[in-house]
């Protein structure tokens, strides 16, 4: 299984959903969670929608996987929500693009994220994906971002990318945003956790070259799975 989340940079690159998803295509993606993009123009059936105007958060999948909505997604802040994926693999995903408000910073959205779907979260099978606008090394989110890293462990779930690089977080060598896209002010600021479960079938590639720094300010990451850890349990 292959999930993709990649922020498509909207305010700066007007592309539509339709043409962020065709960019996605040499990826031969399962799943998609596409942040900052336009949203859809008509309801197309593997496309959920998060959010009001554009831009929002669109979870797309473009293979056939189904994408079964959580009940704790109504009422909840935008750009953020919980999906059961079933079909030839199953797993739980939450996909989160916090956007800062004035009375909701990045630390309060992710962890009234964390809070909302914690029973959801601590299943095996768990990714929680997208553009997470959090980093200890941005001084304003020094101390609030290992917080939530912790709150995410104590749910079981842990950045792919920290784990197969051994890195500690705010001490990435790979960034996933340029800042003003200045590649000399990276940072990393989108992740893919995992739960334990599949730390060891799980492998991350950022595509961070030209050719996707001319796209957007962020660079995809590219999740694969072992089909084997997430296939439905067998009837009983």
């Amino acid at each position: 299984m292959r999930l993709v989340a990649w922020n498509a940079n909207h305010n700066r690159r007007r592309r539509s959903l339709d043409a962020n998803v065709a960019l996605m295509e040499p990826f031969g993606a399962d799943i998609l969670v596409l942040s900052e993009t336009a949203g859809p123009r008509s309801k197309p059936s593997d496309v959920h929608w998060i959010g009001g105007l554009d831009p929002g958060l669109a979870v797309v999948a473009p293979k056939g996987l189904k994408l079964l909505p959580h009940p704790g997604n109504f009422a909840a802040e935008t750009h953020m929500g919980a999906f059961t994926a079933s079909g030839q693999v199953t797993f739980n995903l939450l996909a989160l693009w916090p956007v800062q408000r004035r009375v909701s910073s990045y630390h309060h959205i992710l962890m009234s994220a964390l809070d909302r779907y914690a029973d959801f979260l601590v299943a095996d099978r768990v990714i929680m994906a997208g553009d997470l606008n959090s980093t200890s090394r941005v001084s304003s989110q020094r101390a609030s971002h290992p917080l939530f890293v912790k709150r995410a462990q104590e749910l079981g779930l842990v950045s792919a990318y920290h784990e197969q690089t051994g890195e500690g977080h705010g001490d990435e060598t790979v960034a996933t945003y340029l800042h003003n896209c200045d590649s000399t002010r990276g940072f990393h600021i989108d992740y893919c956790f995992i739960t334990n479960a599949l730390k060891a079938s799980a492998k991350l590639l950022i595509k961070n070259d030209a050719e996707w720094a001319a796209r957007s300010d962020h660079f995809p990451l590219v999740l694969d799975v072992d089909d084997g850890v997430l296939r439905p349990p067998p009837p009983r």
